[in-house]
């Protein structure tokens, strides 16, 4: 019938009318067209778009929902003595010689982490974050200079039961030079609630020079630190406990 061809035509209209005849392509706002090949691929390109852009918005906001704020901490130290190792002339010997530094001076510490003077750092949420360390000692000019070594100062961020060196920095000063060691860890990882952490330091003399004395040590000398931990954001809800072979294979 004449009536029922004329009632296609009037859908196809309106279709076309709420639709518009080209729904296949995307008119930007520099007047650049994006042609697909259907609607429906069009509409699928806009949803993977959406659920992009909510992977990326939940991840900026996470901190957000828990309440934590950026940065987290930020702590200093008033100086920490650190004794040179016994092992001036063996620097690779396997005794244990790291010492760790005291924070004592919170800056930014809305958690409390150095209330009161405190070796180790303890983890108070589960999350990926960003450890920033800033290590300083004067070496001093040293009368009559040293005459045996030179001297090295080195720092390690050490996570207990995980790992004695997740980051590590060093540096040297030549034979009777006096100035700072400064030395710049940076750890960015999975940290587990509970799980402490500490900035350890070993200085010691490294070069043996012939005819000289053996014992003579720079001696004890004071350390200072800064450190910044950035909560970054929650791990997924299965990453809740370290898992058990996620250690460091060299650690004894």
């Amino acid at each position: 019938m004449a009536e029922d061809v004329n009632e296609i035509q009037d859908e196809i209209a309106g279709i076309s009318t709420t639709l518009g005849v080209m729904p296949q392509e995307y008119l930007d706002a520099e007047g650049k067209t994006t042609r697909y090949t259907t609607v429906d691929s069009r509409l699928d390109n806009i949803q993977r778009e959406q659920e992009r852009l909510k992977y990326y918005q939940d991840g900026l906001l996470d901190a957000a929902k828990t309440g934590w704020n950026l940065p987290i901490a930020s702590i200093r130290s008033s100086g920490t003595s650190v004794p040179q190792t016994v092992n001036q002339t063996h620097p690779n010997h396997p005794v244990e010689d790291w010492y760790p530094l005291k924070y004592d001076q919170p800056v930014i510490d809305p958690l409390g982490l150095a209330k009161k003077p405190v070796f180790s750092l303890v983890c108070p949420q589960t999350g990926w974050w960003i450890v920033s360390v800033r290590t300083m000692m004067w070496i001093p000019d040293k009368k009559p200079k040293t005459q045996s070594t030179d001297h090295s100062m080195f720092t390690r961020i050490h996570i207990a039961g995980v790992s004695k060196d997740v980051a590590t920095d060093g540096d040297s000063a030549p034979l009777g030079t006096n100035g700072y060691h400064r030395n710049n860890p940076t750890f960015a990882g999975p940290w587990y609630q509970g799980e402490k952490l500490s900035v350890e330091i070993r200085h010691m003399g490294n070069k043996p020079v012939p005819n000289a004395p053996v014992n003579d040590p720079i001696g004890a000398q004071t350390v200072f630190t800064w450190i910044g931990l950035t909560y970054i954001r929650a791990l997924p809800a299965q990453m809740g406990t370290r898992p058990p072979w996620d250690v460091d294979p060299l650690d004894p």
